[in-house]
């Protein structure tokens, strides 16, 4: 991956195995870039949740919390403990950005990162994931020997220099979102421009290029436009020959994101950090401030402890590699099931329209109520909670948890799901008799989720969603206790 120009390479024989190149030296510069980067988006995410008192909202206020399947014992704290949990990792952030105390700083953000975002699943974004892997990594990368405060306090343990590995690694966990998101887009519906129209329709009152977002060949043209920019921008910048018009194409298309979705952060840090790509020295030859004479290429000798930190990191890319692919295994299209989306990079792939109703029955006075699911959850867990059969099913304990609380000794939760898969006609997700206390959350296939039958249509469905029921002829519950 590094280009001849780099002082890693310079001394490097063709033959040289590729395991002894992972400890051969290159330029630290672009690592330091990153990790600067690295750390101003996080502290830009720490700005928006305290500016916009979405911590408040989250996380204080809410009464109830979606969690992830193997982590529902992280729950977010009360009080104002929430929002110094925030203020903590704005200060870790700080901590990286300028190398003070870095290991401790490169923890205490993984940590303070990681548990808000395993706190509330119904913030789930596939960069918010991202982020944290790449703050984990930061710990094991020592991106704080030149250009920080620890390097000017510790001079002898300061270098211009960091293995390859460390800058490969980073070059990886880049280019997962891209390349997996391109073979996830290799589906049926993403190759008959769905959802896509749905999504840039939402836009139609943006200046000058508004009226052409409702147009159907515009959706032809995004959708593959995005599934040919995913495929190929990866290797157009580890070739140096495309890498500038890779780049400008890359940030050309993360603008256009940003302008047409609504993903905060991610455009913007995906620019700064796809400039992993350039070569190792890219900002010292930008600041025109070379090496000092003095300063010569170390020897790649490795210790224990580093070859340590390297099997951690050779675990992580192989996990990495795997993981995402896991909804292979599984039967049916996990666009509808949802069984192996999260954590996959399956990013834009599908709209769900759904009508959902949930109902407790007490069981010994064989009376039935509706669940005011809207007034229980906030808008973000809501629109989480009805597209994902997993978290109606965590939703429906809290209910029985909250009914048993209210006197109700046996209580049966039942839901009515009807769901409107990239526009085709709604179809049942869950069948309305089953008790959802009778089934649990598991990472195998869930055979009670109902098979996707309903075929993509030329024009999508588009009766309003408080008339399904009528429409399909599906008979809701007999509401006997209203609340």
């Amino acid at each position: 991956m590094n280009q001849p120009d780099e002082p890693a390479m310079k001394d490097a024989h063709p033959s040289t195995p590729w395991w002894r190149r992972l400890w051969e030296p290159c330029d630290i510069g672009s690592v330091v870039f990153f990790r600067i980067a690295f750390a101003g988006v996080m502290l830009w995410h720490v700005g928006l949740f305290l500016s916009r008192d979405w911590v408040t909202f989250y996380f204080t206020d809410s009464p109830h919390h979606l969690s992830y399947f193997g982590f529902e014992w992280v729950r977010p704290m009360s009080g104002e403990r929430m929002q110094q949990v925030f203020y903590l990792m704005g200060l870790a952030a700080i901590g990286v950005g300028l190398g003070w105390f870095y290991r401790l700083s490169a923890i205490v953000l993984f940590v303070t990162y990681t548990y808000t975002f395993l706190a509330e699943a119904g913030l789930f974004q596939n960069h918010y994931y991202m982020m944290s892997l790449l703050a984990f990594l930061l710990i094991l990368i020592p991106a704080h020997r030149s250009f920080s405060v620890d390097a000017t306090v510790v001079p002898e343990r300061a270098s211009q220099f960091i293995p390859n590995w460390c800058r490969w690694v980073l070059m990886f966990m880049v280019a997962l979102p891209y390349v997996y998101g391109g073979i996830a887009k290799l589906n049926g519906d993403w190759l008959q421009a769905m959802p896509v129209g749905f999504w840039i329709s939402y836009k139609s009152d943006l200046p000058v290029i508004g009226p052409y977002l409702t147009q159907r060949w515009m959706a032809w043209a995004l959708s593959y436009a995005g599934l040919i920019f995913d495929l190929s921008i990866v290797p157009l910048l580890l070739w140096k020959k495309t890498r500038w018009f890779a780049y400008i194409a890359a940030t050309l298309f993360h603008l256009m994101n940003a302008m047409l979705f609504d993903i905060d952060v991610f455009p913007w840090m995906m620019i700064l950090l796809t400039t992993i790509y350039f070569s190792a020295d890219w900002p010292r030859k930008l600041l025109r401030r070379p090496l000092p004479a003095t300063d010569s290429v170390p020897t790649a000798a490795t210790t224990l402890g580093q070859r340590a930190v390297l099997g951690v990191v050779a675990l992580f890319v192989v996990c990495q590699l795997v993981f995402p692919l896991r909804h292979w295994v599984y039967p049916g299209d996990p666009s509808w099931t949802e069984e192996g989306h999260q954590f996959a990079w399956r990013m834009m792939l599908r709209n769900k329209n759904v009508f959902i109703r949930f109902y407790a029955t007490d069981v010994a006075k064989g009376e039935t109520g509706e669940i005011p699911v809207d007034r229980m959850l906030n808008a973000l867990q809501l629109r989480e909670l009805v597209v994902s059969p997993d978290q109606i099913v965590a939703t429906a304990r809290l209910f029985a948890e909250m009914a048993r609380q209210a006197g109700i000794e046996q209580v049966e939760i039942r839901a009515v799901v009807l769901v409107s898969l990239n526009g085709r006609k709604p179809q049942l997700m869950i069948d309305p008799e089953l008790d959802l206390l009778t089934v649990d959350r598991t990472w195998g296939h869930q055979p009670w989720i109902v098979p996707l039958t309903e075929p993509l249509r030329a024009e999508p469905w588009d009766v309003p969603t408080d008339q399904w029921p009528a429409e399909l002829g599906i008979e809701l519950p007999e509401v006997t206790v209203t609340n």
